[in-house]
């Protein structure tokens, strides 16, 4: 009889997975912390957005609609991803129907503050230069949140009148991420009323009311993962806006200077936000590549009161980046004199009396 003998179970080895199963788990894992980052993204900024205040007057904001958030395509206003949003003027009705809002806003005062961008820019040669090629970063007051989008818009008309029927092209805002999750009378503050008349760098600030706190993240992990995109989406933002200030043709950009809302003190004085160390590198990095600053104090007001607008000398040069702060210190001295005068034209208007000053900094490089 033959022997029959058998072998022991062979234990083989699992499969490899294919490449298309690594792919498809690699992206699914992508999306995952993606997800977690926006989402957490979202309720920290959407919580700002409902606690936006103004310092001077009722915030002319609102929160968009929480339903907004849900949806499978997101506005380009509140996508994460996206940096740098160019303009989206159809028409000139498009871009007409932003600026009207300068009107409704401000009323019979906006003349006259279209008038001090329209004298600033024939003083300066501003869009002559700008033709020509020069670049600019206009850096603006806290005192109210709108500042920029009225620096903006003011400059815009002032263009117009100067025969420059779009400036949209040359023109970026670097604001904060938090104006994405607002409206005004129903229309998105980035889509549908500041990229009608500019492109946006949207940046994510890191001191101030609008600031991205981990404290407020429970979770370790999605903490470091929110840490990092926030840093990574901010080097995006240094990219493009070294980008513009490298470019031969004109570029203007106009910001605030920490992205944050001013306070006020014990005394009932503003206290303007120092310039966070992200802006003073910006302002650095940009005169050295050729662009001149210009501080604008902007204390806009609204259809009962007037607004003092001053536009400060150019600024072509900083020592370091630690020097900025000497940009902030400029804004709030002109902005003193320039209440101290409109006191005495308009007594009755109680924030002409207010004293304004820069708040404390470390004051070494």
């Amino acid at each position: 009889m033959a022997l029959v003998t058998f072998e022991p179970d062979l234990i083989l080895p699992e499969p490899e997975p294919s490449r298309r199963d690594t792919l498809l788990q690699q992206a699914a894992d992508q999306i995952a912390e993606v997800l977690g980052v926006h989402r957490q993204l979202d309720k920290l900024l959407y919580q700002s957005a409902q606690e936006v205040g103004g310092v001077q007057f009722e915030s002319i904001f609102e929160p968009i609609p929480a339903e907004v958030l849900g949806r499978k395509r997101r506005p380009d206003a509140i996508d994460h991803d996206q940096a740098f949003l160019r303009s989206t003027p159809l028409s000139a009705a498009d871009t007409e129907r932003a600026l009207a809002l300068l009107g409704i806003l401000h009323g019979p005062f906006a003349e006259d503050n279209i008038a001090v961008f329209e004298a600033f820019a024939r003083r300066e040669k501003l869009f002559e230069r700008l033709a020509d090629g020069q670049s600019f970063v206009f850096v603006g007051s806290h005192l109210e949140f709108q500042d920029v989008g009225f620096n903006l818009g003011y400059l815009t008309r002032a263009a117009h009148r100067h025969g420059f029927d779009r400036l949209d092209t040359r023109t970026t805002l670097l604001i904060g991420r938090l104006l994405g999750y607002l409206e005004v009378l129903g229309m998105n503050v980035i889509d549908d009323i500041l990229r009608k008349a500019a492109n946006v760098l949207k940046t994510f600030p890191v001191s101030g009311g609008e600031a991205v706190n981990e404290g407020d993240i429970t979770d370790e992990d999605l903490n470091r993962r929110v840490r990092a995109f926030r840093k990574k989406q901010n080097a995006r933002t240094r990219e493009e806006l070294m980008h513009l200030m490298r470019s031969d043709h004109g570029h203007i950009v106009i910001e605030a200077g920490s992205g944050s809302r001013d306070a006020i003190d014990e005394h009932g004085y503003v206290v303007m936000e120092p310039f966070a160390q992200g802006t003073r590198e910006d302002l650095f990095l940009a005169v050295q590549q050729g662009a001149s600053i210009y501080p604008i104090f902007g204390d806009y007001g609204t259809t009962e009161e007037p607004s003092v607008v001053e536009i400060g000398p150019e600024i072509t040069s900083l020592a370091s980046p630690q020097a900025a702060h000497a940009i902030g210190e400029m804004i709030a001295s002109i902005g003193n004199r320039a209440r101290g005068a409109a006191a005495k034209e308009h007594p009755d208007v109680a924030r002409f009396r207010v004293p304004i000053r820069y708040g404390s900094y470390e004051r070494r490089d």
